[in-house]
């Protein structure tokens, strides 16, 4: 079996929901199939003990604990503690109000304690309490609740992954329910797989709940999982990220400040353009917000480099590429930088530095962002029409070029030669120059907030073409690039955490 980890499900299960099922269906389905299950392994069972956490592993069990009770079994249920998310509570309440349920709130091991004789009353146990939500060492009253879930003599069947084990890795650093039946749900967690892990499972059965293979695909609200936009309230500047875009000459002044407005919409701290004179005064021009380090002469070239290695070393992620054009010594200039800095710094490579790199050997972290010429520049093939064959050329080059390549298009295509994502916000407006731009600079800025570039690319491409279809739904076909920058913000306070 193809196993997914605690990060890859929240994933899959908030993209199902920006897909259109919502997450109570799911977790309806979650219960029954529970239920489901304990019927069929248990059918002399009738005293059945549902013991749920305060999460949405919870839910899951208030929800088994309703199909439970219609399919006749007794039921009673040990919640510990009110439910702390929505989906949760509403299915607490729904069980607090059957009559036929035994409903009581344990919130502490003293409290847990006086309820020994349910725990020994109980013909069969239904772990509800952790699942993949585990963090660390066990806390009360859940070290309690699987000790007495332990030594009741009765079966225990775990809602997803038995409480206190790893969903991950299969390890057990405290105490877990030791289960006779784990039902588990879409695919099965990674920590169920391994040899460690089997003497907790039991029998392990893999329930689909509804999530469409789509919710793995496509990009979503539950990929902002893979990027931390949290703030100590400690920090100082720099901490949350430092980008450096090279760009920019004497014809193309705006590109590389779209990218660095960008980055900075999307939270990190120092956005620096390097950029020919001509480009670096229009950007001390454009923007206040914008620290511009001007490079002698009206296009990038060779005796630049020196001076941008050493500077790149001051930042994060080096983005480069947009408005550098491709004349002179440029293209040489950025294959030797592209040589000095892959595999020490994150590299963002954009329009004209991508098609100085046919032919060159990337290493370390690289993400290149072509439309479809620059793909074609890249890799000397034109990119195919249909989806299906268009992402299985960007899997196929992102393996051959050992980086991560964001096609742009209707449906942005991103992949690291294993996984793929597509992306399908945006709109026909955004067709108007910039916007790529302004996509550099949210892929630069998102790589200083994840250790994946896969996900930092996809959920730029999701925050862009969101951006976008703010902007489009304001001024209809009528927007610029500098449109979609304020908006970045509104994007991710919908969807960061």
């Amino acid at each position: 079996m193809e196993g997914i980890t605690s990060v890859e499900m929240y994933v899959a299960d908030r993209n199902a929901e920006w897909l259109g099922v919502p997450r109570l269906v799911l977790m309806e389905n979650a219960g029954a199939a529970v239920a489901r299950n304990v019927v069929r392994r248990f059918p002399d069972a009738v005293n059945v003990l549902v013991v749920c956490g305060t999460g949405d592993n919870g839910g899951d069990g208030y929800a088994a604990a309703r199909h439970l009770h219609a399919a006749g079994r007794r039921v009673r249920v040990v919640a510990l503690g009110e439910p702390r998310e929505e989906l949760a509570r509403r299915n607490y309440e729904a069980v607090r109000r059957l009559w036929g349920v035994e409903l009581t709130v344990a919130q502490s091991p003293l409290e847990l304690l006086a309820l020994q004789d349910w725990f020994m009353w109980a013909h069969v146990i239904v772990d509800a309490v952790l699942g993949t939500g585990i963090r660390g060492a066990l806390r009360e009253p859940h070290a309690t609740a699987i000790e007495l879930m332990n030594i009741a003599p009765a079966p225990k069947a775990a809602v997803d992954v038995p409480s206190g084990l790893d969903p991950d890795t299969g390890e057990v650093r405290d105490k877990a329910v030791k289960a006779a039946l784990t039902v588990t749900f879409h695919k099965p967690k990674r920590g169920l797989l391994t040899e460690s892990a089997r003497r907790y499972v039991g029998e392990l059965v893999v329930e689909p709940i509804g999530i469409p293979p789509e919710a793995e695909l496509l990009v979503g609200p539950g990929d902002f999982a893979y990027l931390d936009f949290s703030r100590r309230p400690d920090s100082k500047k720099g901490d949350h990220g430092r980008v450096l875009v090279i760009g920019g000459s004497l014809e193309y002044s705006g590109a590389p400040v779209y990218v660095a407005l960008a980055a900075l919409r999307a939270g990190v701290d120092l956005a620096v353009i390097a950029a020919p004179e001509p480009a670096a005064v229009a950007a001390k021009a454009q923007s206040p917000d914008v620290i511009a380090m001007p490079l002698e002469g009206p296009r990038l070239s060779l005796r630049h480099v020196d001076k941008l290695a050493v500077l790149a070393e001051k930042f994060d992620v080096v983005a480069m590429g947009p408005g550098l054009g491709v004349e002179g010594e440029t293209p040489d200039a950025v294959r030797e930088l592209f040589q000095r800095l892959a595999g020490v710094k994150p590299l963002v490579m954009d329009a004209d530095a991508i098609k100085a790199l046919r032919g060159v050997a990337p290493r370390g972290v690289v993400v290149f962002t072509p439309h479809a010429g620059e793909f074609k520049a890249l890799t000397g093939v034109e990119p195919p029409r249909g989806l299906e064959e268009r992402a299985a050329a960007v899997r196929e080059w992102a393996a051959r070029l050992n980086s991560v390549i964001l096609l742009k298009g209707r449906y942005d295509v991103a992949s690291d030669g294993r996984r793929v994502k597509i992306n399908t916000t945006g709109t026909p407006a955004m067709t108007v120059g910039g916007t790529g731009d302004v996509l550099t600079g949210l892929v630069a800025a998102f790589l200083t907030k994840t250790k994946d570039p896969l996900e930092a690319a996809a959920v730029a491409a999701f925050v862009n073409g969101l951006a976008g279809e703010d902007a489009a739904a304001e001024l209809g076909y009528h927007i610029t690039a500098s449109d979609l920058i304020p908006r970045i913000p509104k994007v991710l306070r919908r969807f960061a955490q």
